[in-house]
């Protein structure tokens, strides 16, 4: 009985601590903020060999949010455990998905767990995509952005499990 009447109020101490842990407000991001997020981010994508710059914007645990700049073609990726949903803000890009990735290997940078890395997508089928234009990319499907030489890219990746 006495173990019941600890555990009972070990739980209702813990409950302020789990219930932080939960989102119940909203998390507006204004044009405006937009906007200069993805300035600062453009800057740094152009001074990086890579002519990438990402931006976490939201980050729930089973979802998150990115502001991704290219100016550059970049590495073909896949996701074991999170889908993308991806929103063109500026630009056009090639996006490759399907077929099978080139010298794929472990992401080792901030990625997330189940995450690869590679060279590039053959046999993947092409789509272009323009400002405004929306796609999802369920896990585990190789994709891969490309960017024409000279254009700058923005685009919104919502990351879920």
């Amino acid at each position: 009985m006495l173990h019941r009447i600890a555990l009972s109020l070990s739980l209702i101490a813990a409950q302020p601590l789990i219930a932080q842990t939960v989102q119940t407000e909203p998390t507006p991001h204004t044009t405006a903020d937009l906007q200069q997020r993805e300035a600062k981010l453009i800057e740094t994508a152009k001074s990086t060999p890579s002519g990438f710059a990402v931006a976490t914007l939201d980050d729930y645990g089973n979802d998150y949010t990115l502001l991704v700049v290219r100016t550059h073609t970049g590495d073909a990726e896949r996701h074991q455990f999170f889908a993308d949903q991806i929103v063109i803000n500026k630009g056009t890009i090639t996006l490759v998905t399907g077929g099978a990735m080139q010298g794929e290997h472990p992401n080792n940078g901030p990625g997330r767990p189940g995450e690869t890395l590679g060279s590039s997508i053959q046999g993947g089928k092409e789509v272009a995509l323009h400002a405004g234009d929306i796609v999802h990319i369920p896990a585990g499907v190789p994709h891969w952005v490309k960017v024409a030489p000279g254009t700058t890219t923005t685009y919104l990746v919502f990351k879920e499990k």
